[in-house]
């Protein structure tokens, strides 16, 4: 209940109706704590791992004072929770029919999970790779090669896709950028890394025995559906963030095909019973997403405490360059892009840079930085719920993420040659 609480709350205090800024904090972490006997000892010792990290980070900006880290702990990352809590109730409407049938198999279902993750990881961004997963990993134990199809094709999508909040943050605090330029400079490298996995992956020694998802209307009429909600909210209700969108699109999908299926009461009691037994399978995403929110305030908190950084006086493609792999490693290492774009903005001169190049900077940061980021939302989904390890989509995906870096910095010098002002 305390799940179902976290979400509800969640919802209506970010479409603006009365609801007290502390309770979807105060639910997810109730949740959190009343589904840690459930977990497994990796999951423990990985929360456990980030919380030390985040605690320590607040203890040192506290000493000096600082207490930004508060509204981070207190929310507990409860607007994504409730987003992957809402998306999980269209499996009451999505298995009934299509659970027996026979997924695609071989190099060509490569290529079709390649092209849907992408595609509706652009529009309803974390929700797909769920999406996608729950339904080719029914038993929740993704091989490495599904692993890294869906991840990749997921996290490419946030180098151009508008409704991811990376392309929102980067249009707020860099003033030259463009939306045109810089989603065109990230389709473009997107575009590559995808033709290169279609190349690599459908080579692979798993390949034969891969499962996939389906390009047919019985498996794709809920994304699709939950996509076009999605895109008509947004325009409708610009304000809104994507997250919101896609919580309240799913929840009203599910509602509607069961009154259009089933008798009301049979209807309350589907959704009470997926309440019951369904939500507290969210054990391992609830726990490490609260860790991670742990440790996100606690290292937001302390580099905000850093001193004055030395920024460069020109921002040309070598130093997009250095400034790109640097983000990538912090990502790695448990600093998001977030936190490094909202630090630099208040200690660099953004305005004087090109903000194009700038901007594709920060895009690019974000769809190879977090791709193997073992601390990324992306990986803690695949963690808690897909079986994967902390490591493992570092160790599957460090070279494809090499080459998107050496066809992003080409991309830079081709910008700066050709295109910039």
């Amino acid at each position: 209940m305390a799940v179902a609480a976290m979400m509800v709350s969640s919802f209506v205090g970010a479409v603006g109706l009365p609801s007290p800024v502390w309770f979807p904090g105060m639910c997810a972490w109730l949740a959190g704590a009343l589904l840690l006997p459930g977990l497994t000892r990796f999951q423990a010792a990985q929360a456990a791992s980030m919380t030390a990290v985040g605690l320590s980070g607040i203890a040192w900006a506290t000493a000096h004072g600082s207490f930004a880290w508060w509204p981070g702990l207190r929310d507990g990352n409860h607007a994504l929770l409730a987003m992957l809590a809402a998306v999980s109730f269209l499996r009451t409407v999505t298995t009934s029919k299509v659970g027996i049938e026979a997924l695609p198999r071989g190099r060509r279902a490569v290529l079709e999970t390649l092209a849907a993750t992408h595609l509706f990881g652009a529009v309803i961004n974390i929700s797909a790779p769920v999406l996608v997963g729950e339904r080719i990993a029914p038993h929740h134990n993704m091989t490495p090669l599904q692993a890294k199809t869906v991840s990749r094709a997921f996290v490419a999508a946030s180098m151009w896709s508008p409704f991811f909040i990376a392309m929102a943050l980067i249009l707020h605090y860099v003033p030259g950028a463009r939306l045109p330029v810089i989603s065109g400079l990230g389709f473009a490298t997107s575009a590559v890394l995808m033709i290169a996995c279609a190349v690599t992956l459908t080579r692979d020694r798993e390949v034969d025995g891969f499962t996939g998802y389906p390009l047919h209307w019985r498996a794709l009429w809920a994304p699709v559906l939950l996509s076009a909600c999605v895109l008509a909210g947004h325009a409708l209700l610009p304000g809104l963030s994507v997250l919101v969108l896609i919580e309240g699109a799913a929840l009203g999908v599910t509602l509607v095909v069961l009154l259009l299926r089933r008798r009301p009461r049979e209807g309350v009691a589907v959704l009470a019973g997926h309440v019951r037994d369904r939500l507290p399978d969210m054990r391992g995403e609830l726990t490490m997403f609260l860790g991670a929110a742990v440790m996100t305030a606690g290292i937001g908190a302390a580099i905000g405490m850093t001193g004055p950084v030395l920024a460069p006086e020109f921002v040309g493609p070598g130093t997009a360059a250095i400034l790109l792999a640097a983000l990538i490693v912090l990502a790695v290492v448990g600093v998001h892009p977030v936190v490094c774009i909202s630090v630099l903005a208040s200690l660099w001169p953004f305005a004087r840079y090109d903000g194009n190049l700038l901007g594709a900077v920060f895009l690019l940061a974000w769809g190879l930085g977090l791709v193997i980021s073992p601390f990324s939302g992306t990986s803690l989904v695949f963690q808690g719920r897909f079986g994967l390890r902390t490591g493992d989509l570092l160790r599957f995906n460090l070279g494809y993420v090499l080459f998107g870096y050496g066809v992003g910095v080409a991309l830079f010098y081709l910008y700066a040659g050709w295109f910039a002002p």
